[in-house]
């Protein structure tokens, strides 16, 4: 599991710096409501189990501007996830981001590019999601008009989860790498009303949940690999979790409405449609945030 006195050791020098910081940091809360309809990634019906959940997260972020055209970002967010049903999944997390911005000049159009890193940790109560997860990216975004924003971006995610052992096998189920290619749009309806929408490719390893019935009748034998495939209680008794690897499209859909400065919701519908070799599946999910800046 991660050293979680670690994580209490940040949590408490956060707390205590909030009342001393002045710009240019920065404090946001987020409290979100989201649903998931394939959590266990499945393919047939009876494996398809979704759920809602809870999100609380808090960002302090400090920026330090290097010259007129670029800046750095240095960014600490922790945040707790709770699950209706399924409260195996419940985790709590905390990440670490850099993140260095810049335009080639101070001209309206010209592009801004961002390139980041990001490492955090996640404990989860079934211990055997715990990790540790990296991900770095590059971001290029380039203004139409005052009201248009284009994005496009690249960015690769590596997890390393705890090992876990049956005395045997060192299972490496949960330790997954994938990219990610994306293009999207921001379009400025009003001052206060904002709608976004991204298209993804994504590649590499994803983890899904079987009943041990359907595993066994209706999984091709060449995907049941020993390292690849443990037994998972998550969701119910005699379940297992497998790692495949798989192509994924996703289109997002989403509006940001600021109320004044300080308070803004934020809605975003995602459709996902994925190719693991062995099997096919679809996702959907909704999430809607509450976002508030002291």
């Amino acid at each position: 599991m991660p050293d979680t006195r670690l994580l209490i050791t940040i949590l408490f020098f956060l707390s205590s710096s909030v009342a001393y910081a002045v710009p240019p940091t920065a404090y946001t809360g987020s409290l979100s409501y989201g649903n998931d309809n394939n959590l266990t990634l499945g393919y047939l019906d009876n494996d398809i189990l979704g759920d809602d959940y809870f999100n609380l997260s808090f960002d302090i972020s400090h920026t330090i501007s290097i010259n007129a055209r670029s800046k750095l970002i240095l960014s600490l967010t922790p945040g707790i996830t709770t699950y209706s049903k399924y409260d195996d999944l419940n985790n709590n997390l905390i990440d670490l981001k850099a993140n260095y911005l810049f335009q080639l000049s101070n001209h309206f159009r010209s592009p801004q590019f961002s390139l980041y890193y990001l490492a955090g940790n996640s404990d989860y109560k079934n211990d055997l999601r715990d990790n540790s997860h990296s991900q770095y990216g590059m971001t290029i975004s380039f203004r139409y008009d005052d009201r248009t924003l284009l994005r496009a971006g690249f960015s690769s995610e590596t997890v390393d989860a705890d090992a876990t052992t049956n005395g045997t096998n060192i299972y490496q189920t949960f330790d997954t790498s994938r990219e990610t290619t994306y293009f999207g749009i921001n379009i400025t309806q009003t001052s206060k009303l904002s709608l976004y929408a991204s298209y993804s490719l994504i590649s590499g390893d994803i983890v899904a949940n079987w009943r041990d019935s359907t595993f066994s009748s209706d999984i091709p034998p060449a995907t049941q690999v020993a390292w690849e495939t443990i037994p998972d209680t998550t969701f119910a008794n005699n379940w297992s979790s497998t790692k495949y690897n798989a192509d994924i499209t996703k289109i997002a859909l989403g509006f940001n409405y600021a109320f004044n400065p300080a308070n803004a919701i934020d809605s975003v519908f995602e459709s996902l449609d994925a190719d693991a070799g062995a099997y096919s599946y679809t996702i959907e999910r909704f999430s809607i945030s509450y976002l508030h800046r002291f």
